[in-house]
């Protein structure tokens, strides 16, 4: 199972950088570590290598794959099923798949035998697979990511999360009952723009849960959660944020704990700037919070954002006791925090 910060080497590096590395690894069959010094590159930098490493593997041999998708037109369906199964194997069965027109490999799909199936979806490339993942009928669908959640091949999951159809993906939630998948599934999917898609449908009860399961988890698990709170724009990165500031005062501590272990306050600081006046109060107020080690991390990372204006006007729910202790760390560091009341205007007129 490949979930982010496992590897101790990926410490440090931004949340899609962890990512793509991940995904590079498992597309590669090497270790997270080896991959590590990658971490050097922005994370758009390591897919586009991941891209090409993608084409260079599976473009390799492609006319002799599309000269057996060719022959694979001559045989009766169950002689070619028993031929795939038991001589060309699941890792050629997905090369070759992707070259033959997708209503009849969809029929031949139907007839192999789901761990098989399961294996050959492992190997498969997405990008000739489109049409064909697209036409999967649906029980098929949730049944293959059933099992592939159960092996924990999440990375698999999330480079198909684009190419099934919308309908399918509440069922899809709803098989799959451990909310830490879904969350790991959600770290690595290619596309934000289908991630929202996909927190659409999630019924707001389980969002909840999932929420929740994140947050009183470990730190790598809030990692993910982070994640997909902040890869995702608009209305709904504000949901997710609510239902993040209305949770019990100990998960909110664990997220503190966690973010500080994870040294992620550039990511989650954004987040809390999303949420209700009343919500930034409760969540920037909290006792955990005022450490001086917390507090001087929390600085260096508003001076590390590229917008620092929403994060400083949390300054203007801090209590004053708060304010002192956090203007005291500030000076320490030898740094000065803006007045959030300078600030309001500019906001308002961006």
């Amino acid at each position: 199972m490949a979930t982010v910060g496992t590897t101790a080497e990926l410490t440090g590096l931004s949340l899609a950088q962890r990512a793509e590395i991940i995904k590079l690894a498992r597309l590669c069959r090497v270790d997270d570590a080896s991959l590590a010094w990658l971490g050097k590159l922005d994370a758009p930098l390591i897919r586009a290598l991941r891209e090409q490493a993608t084409a260079a593997m599976f473009d390799a041999d492609r006319k002799r794959f599309h000269n057996m998708a060719t022959a694979s037109r001559l045989l009766p369906i169950p002689i070619l099923v028993l031929i795939i199964e038991k001589v060309i194997g699941p890792l050629i069965c997905a090369r070759v798949c992707g070259l033959v027109p997708a209503a009849r490999a969809i029929e031949i799909a139907e007839k192999l035998k789901l761990p098989f199936l399961v294996d050959a979806c492992i190997e498969l490339d997405p990008r000739s697979a489109e049409a064909l993942i697209a036409g999967f009928p649906k029980h098929l669908i949730v049944a293959i990511a059933r099992e592939l959640a159960k092996r924990g091949e999440y990375v698999t999951m999330g480079r198909f999360i684009d190419l099934i159809a919308l309908d399918a993906i509440r069922p899809v939630v709803d098989a799959i009952s451990d909310d830490a998948k879904l969350l790991h599934i959600a770290f690595f999917a290619e596309s934000t723009e289908r991630l929202g898609d996909i927190v659409e449908r999630i019924p707001p009860q389980r969002l909840s849960d999932v929420v929740l399961h994140a947050a009183t988890g470990s730190s790598e698990l809030w990692a993910e959660a982070l994640a997909l709170i902040s890869g995702i724009d608009g209305a709904l990165q504000q949901k997710l944020a609510t239902i993040t500031g209305e949770l019990p005062e100990a998960a909110l501590n664990n997220i503190v704990r966690n973010t500080q272990a994870i040294g992620r306050w550039d990511v989650l600081l954004p987040i809390v700037a999303r949420m209700t006046p009343a919500l930034q109060k409760r969540v920037i107020n909290l006792p955990v919070i005022q450490d001086n080690a917390i507090l001087a991390d929390i600085i260096r990372a508003v001076f590390r954002l590229a917008d620092i204006r929403p994060v400083i006007l949390l300054l203007a729910h801090l209590d004053p006791e708060a304010r002192a202790k956090l203007d005291s760390v500030a000076r320490q560091l030898g740094l000065s925090l803006p007045d959030p009341a300078l600030l309001a205007p500019l906001i308002d007129g961006r």
